[in-house]
């Protein structure tokens, strides 16, 4: 076919004749060829893009849901090994104190199946046991699980790379203006003021890395340097700062990283 016979062949015209009922005049609708090949081929282009761009979007939000479920795993991950290092240290405590009662008893020349231990020797075991039996209690008053204040949550923890909600570090618990708030766990006041965002915010430093926050408060009655125990009084529930209604905002922070404090609350 050379090129004369394809010009008259895209020249060519197709025509659409409308017949209204009732005998009415007819009308005539011509169309070009090649303007029809070119319009189905724009559809069918329209077409296959739309669906490519439907099924992107469709992965890009199953890698988000997937990444936010990935955070989740990683600061659960997080809290146990905490828990794995805690045990850690206890057992070198204890792994010391029999190394410490061995070297008095192999001093001493006794047995290590005697049982007419000296008395220092049972005093140095006895009081290993007690330090670690405190450290043991001292962590778990510091652990801030206990609930600040007693109301429903208008609003839970989300994480920064969650798709489904905004960002939000901690829990807003909602309560009368003045009910007091307590301490989640004993620690010391790093900071007890005002905040243009938390407005009166109180920041306990349990150690080990946890810290927690007391937000929106309508007054605090601790100061910087205070030394708290869990269940204390350490604020009233207020409004101040960034805030619309009487709640209180609650943080449970780990080295800076705000965490889901329903991970730690009892």
């Amino acid at each position: 076919m050379n090129s004369g016979i394809l010009k008259r062949h895209w020249a060519k015209r197709i025509s659409v004749i409308l017949v209204p009922e009732g005998g009415a005049r007819t009308f005539s609708l011509h169309f070009r060829t090649v303007l029809l090949v070119i319009g189905a081929a724009l559809t069918v282009l329209l077409f296959a893009g739309t669906v490519t761009l439907f099924f992107s979007q469709g992965r890009l939000l199953g890698a988000l849901q997937e990444n936010a479920q990935l955070q989740r795993k990683i600061r659960s991950l997080q809290v146990e090994l905490e828990k794995v290092r805690i045990l850690e240290q206890q057992l070198a405590q204890s792994e010391r104190t029999r190394t410490e009662v061995l070297t008095l008893m192999g001093a001493r020349g006794e047995s290590l199946d005697s049982l007419q231990a000296g008395e220092e020797v049972l005093a140095l075991a006895s009081a290993g046991n007690d330090e670690m039996v405190y450290g043991q209690e001292d962590f778990l008053r510091s652990v801030p699980s206990a609930w600040p204040v007693r109301g429903p949550v208008t609003r839970d923890f989300s994480s920064p790379g969650s798709a489904a909600r905004p960002y939000h570090p901690g829990l807003d618990v909602a309560a009368q203006s003045g009910t007091p708030v307590v301490s989640a766990g004993s620690g010391t006041v790093t900071f007890a003021g005002n905040d243009p965002e938390y407005g009166n915010l109180v920041v306990l430093d349990h150690g080990l890395g946890l810290e927690s926050r007391y937000g929106h408060n309508s007054r605090f009655t601790v100061r910087v340097g205070d030394r708290v125990n869990r269940g204390q009084v350490i604020a009233a529930v207020g409004s101040t700062g960034n805030s619309t209604a009487p709640h209180l905002h609650f943080e449970i922070r780990k080295d800076g990283v705000p965490l889901d404090p329903r991970q730690y609350l009892n």
